[in-house]
């Protein structure tokens, strides 16, 4: 017998729908003449990469990165995995490709970390109060970066800060300690729901190797990587002599080629040069 004053249930309102985000348009030709404008006297120390899409990092930017993963070296600190927050900004090009220029990066204090692993969480699963102090120092950083926007030479530090608003979370990025860069099963997993609803950029690097490897959302569309530096920072290249350095940049920029330069000073005063290119077979 049916309860004649049995009332259903009221279904559950339809959710909204999330609004569709727009970007401001700039070509990558366009962001890298802001940078080499207004930056101060720069230049590309590294190309990684190929794609549409493409991700600037920024000369103070680089300095923080290098300093806080090695680069370049082995290191009491890089041995393991490391995981870092990169802030910036959002451009969409006149194609649709996404262009992400990387103003800040900031260390997450991870636990229970492993050469080829680093939790946010304890080795029990325990909370980790470092992920404190990551908040805090991304909510002080962007609190004051309008206000501390010139470097130690007297130039910008992010040229698009004035013009396009405030610094966002805009990569997510961890290490790959001498093992090289590629995407693992567990990147794929992690990085496709970090950018589920953004088109975030996903970031591998090898410190040892010097390597970087970076797509963006959750498709992991390739994007070619264009890291920037200041010239004459480097004083092993300067005593080498910083002309042919740049002959050879230029030259593989020209040629769209992949390389890495490196030079070392020597116990004996003498300073070795390596350069290593990688082109595509040239096809008839």
């Amino acid at each position: 017998m049916t309860d004649s004053n049995h009332q259903k249930t009221p279904s559950m309102p339809p959710r909204a729908p999330r609004p569709i985000r727009t970007f401001p348009v700039l070509n990558a030709e366009q962001i890298m003449a802001m940078i080499e404008a207004q930056c101060g006297s720069v230049r590309i120390a590294e190309r990684h990469g190929k794609g549409a899409s493409k991700i600037f990092i920024l000369p103070e930017a680089y300095e923080e990165f290098r300093g806080m993963i090695s680069y370049g070296r082995r290191s009491p600190m890089n041995r393991l995995e490391q995981k870092y927050a990169g802030y910036g900004h959002f451009f969409i090009d006149d194609g649709g490709n996404m262009q992400i220029v990387i103003s800040h990066f900031i260390q997450i204090p991870t636990m229970n970390r492993g050469s080829v692993s680093a939790e946010n969480l304890g080795p029990n699963g325990e909370p980790n109060p470092g992920l404190d102090f990551l908040s805090y120092y991304r909510e002080e950083f962007m609190k004051y970066e309008k206000n501390c926007n010139t470097d130690a030479y007297g130039k910008t530090v992010d040229p698009f800060l004035k013009r396009y608003g405030s610094s966002e979370f805009v990569l997510e990025g961890h290490t790959h300690p001498n093992l090289g860069v590629f995407w693992s099963s567990t990147d794929r997993i992690s990085g496709s729901a970090r950018a589920a609803s953004s088109p975030i950029c996903i970031f591998v690097c090898d410190p040892i190797r010097r390597q970087m490897l970076g797509c963006i959302g959750k498709e992991f569309i390739p994007a070619q990587v264009i890291v920037y530096e200041r010239k004459g920072g480097n004083k092993a290249e300067e005593s080498l002599g910083g002309e042919l350095m740049n002959l050879i940049r230029d030259w593989l920029d020209r040629k769209d080629a992949q390389g890495k330069i490196q030079c070392k000073n020597h116990m004996n005063g003498k300073t070795s040069l390596r350069i290593k290119i990688l082109m595509d077979k040239e096809r008839d």
